[in-house]
């Protein structure tokens, strides 16, 4: 057995167990069998004497009979019949315990032989025709006969034979019953060193704690395996990203160090990208902090209607510039509790997010930006005139980077993934509805005062 094992520490205090109870039934044995035995042997020792008096005659001259029925040896006890002055009759008593002891009537005394044997002896005197006589009856105590004492020592033998027995035992079920741990166990290490995420631990099939633990892991294996895809896929996206700016930098610094005239539109170049790097970096420090629980919004009380005219008018001059027209239609007077810079964003990203994409196949389009309360929110739709998303893609595109196969636009992907992180932290939610050739609505809800 492995120190420290769990089999060890359930075998070991299944064995102590199993002791404990023995000796306490061996104690209840040895204290209370013995006195309901001696209580049951008394008992009968009354009754036989008792029912022997029912079977004697007074003859004449102090002399008795006793019938043929009379039993002077029945269930272990001996009778014996005395005239009034103490003179045998008739009767049989065990070796070494009749000695002449003394006759107290309707009195139980013991007696007790060279050999260890306890005896009880009961007299009763019974008057036949006016006329005295004794009957003692003598039963051996069971608590102390040689029988009892042997079973007991017996007992006492098979106890640490049980102990053993009981300590092979349990190791060996624990062994058996720990069995499917050690197969998890075994799997998690063999995941461990391959370092293959997409391995699994096999289920037993018995729906017990063993696949209950088989299944926890298994989750624990599916979040590693999505969070690594996801650290592997952010890094890589994050360098394609930087990728394009960087060379852009590099090579525009070059031209300006070669050529003099050229380095003024070498800097705007350098700068443009400059700025172009410090906007992702920008949106992926927001998303890192809502990542890690630190994305704190500035609580205050923000008319949401206003807000909305206010960013669509500002947005309209940019989308004007790309062909797209931004409509309103906005309810009065919603109110909403939030930070104010984080709502303008998720606002500003949402009619970006459709300026770039919802155009039509001629590069004009329009884009309506709605206001409406529903319920306990305050429910803001931007929808376009876009070709629409597909099913396979709609459920993806809230993921950082993904693009839903727009990968030719200058977006980095990340709009819309910041879009669901400030509106979650606002206690909102945010859903999307469309079809391939029929535009999308790009839906956020917030809780409204």
């Amino acid at each position: 057995m492995k120190r420290n094992s769990i089999i060890t520490k359930i075998t070991i205090w299944y064995t102590v167990f199993i002791l404990v109870i023995a000796v306490i039934l061996v104690t209840i044995v040895e204290f209370s069998w013995a006195d309901n035995a001696a209580d049951a042997a008394q008992t009968d020792l009354i009754d036989e004497v008792t029912d022997a008096s029912e079977h004697i005659v007074w003859v004449s001259d102090g002399f008795f009979l006793l019938d043929d029925e009379i039993e002077l040896y029945d269930d272990n006890v001996y009778i014996s019949i005395y005239d009034r002055n103490k003179k045998l009759i008739e009767g049989r008593f065990p070796a070494g315990v009749y000695g002449g002891s003394v006759f107290e009537d309707e009195n139980i005394s013991k007696v007790c032989t060279e050999d260890g044997e306890e005896w009880f002896i009961y007299d009763r005197m019974f008057m036949i025709d006016r006329n005295p006589v004794w009957v003692r009856g003598i039963i051996e105590n069971p608590a102390e006969s040689g029988s009892f004492a042997f079973i007991f020592r017996m007992v006492i033998i098979c106890i640490p034979l049980l102990v053993i027995a009981a300590a092979v035992g349990g190791y060996i079920i624990t062994k058996r019953a720990f069995a499917p741990v050690r197969e998890v166990t075994e799997a998690a290490r063999g995941i461990q060193k391959s370092g293959d995420l997409s391995r699994r631990i096999d289920r037993s099939g018995n729906n017990d704690e063993i696949d209950r633990l088989a299944d926890a892991f298994n989750g624990m294996f599916d979040s590693l395996e999505t969070t690594f895809n996801n650290q592997k896929q952010f890094i890589s996206d994050v360098s394609h990203e930087l990728r394009t700016p960087l060379a852009v930098m590099i090579s525009q610094s070059e031209y300006g160090m070669e050529d003099a005239e050229y380095s003024g539109r070498a800097l705007q170049a350098i700068n443009r990208s400059a700025k172009s790097m410090s906007s992702l970096v920008s949106r992926l420090l927001t998303l890192s902090r809502s990542d890690s629980g630190r994305l704190n919004p500035e609580r205050e009380d923000i008319d949401l209607s206003e807000l909305c005219e206010l960013t669509a008018e500002q947005q309209n001059v940019i989308a004007k510039e790309k062909g797209v027209s931004i409509v309103t239609d906005i309810q009065e007077g919603v109110h909403i509790t939030g930070d104010y810079a984080m709502v303008i964003r998720i606002l500003v990203n949402l009619i970006d997010n459709a300026v770039k994409y919802g155009k039509n196949p001629d590069g004009t389009g329009n884009v309506k930006l709605s206001l409406a309360t529903s319920g306990c929110f305050a429910r803001v739709d931007v929808a376009d005139d876009g070709p629409g998303i597909s099913e396979e893609h709609i459920d993806k595109i809230w993921d950082r980077f993904y693009q839903a196969g727009r990968s030719s636009n200058d977006s980095a992907g990340l709009g819309l993934s910041i879009v669901k992180s400030l509106t979650e932290v606002h206690g909102g939610k945010c859903d999307v509805k469309s079809k391939p050739g029929s535009g999308s609505v790009f839906s956020v809800w917030f809780p409204k005062n």
